[in-house]
């Protein structure tokens, strides 16, 4: 009986922490409860629709966009979209 109670209180556990460890990859991650995935889903957002305009300022888009995720803590997420895209 005891190992069962352990596994139940390990996955509450695992359950509850989950949320506390935010992922900046929208694909990823729960948009609607993450603030973080949201956030960076705004940026990958701003850097798509900026790239598709045909007189858009590239590097000013960039830097624009590469503080927007300065600004959600999403650094390393960041530099591997502009990289891709």
């Amino acid at each position: 009986m005891k190992f069962y109670a352990l596994i139940a209180a390990a996955a509450l556990f695992v359950g509850a922490s989950g949320a506390a460890f935010a992922e900046c990859d929208p694909k990823k991650a729960d948009v609607d409860v993450d603030k973080q995935a949201k956030c960076s889903e705004k940026c990958e957002d701003a850097w798509i629709g900026g790239k598709q305009h045909y007189n858009s300022n590239l590097p000013k888009l960039k830097a624009e966009v590469t503080a927007c995720f300065q600004k959600c803590d999403c650094v390393a997420h960041g530099e591997k979209i502009l990289q891709v895209q």
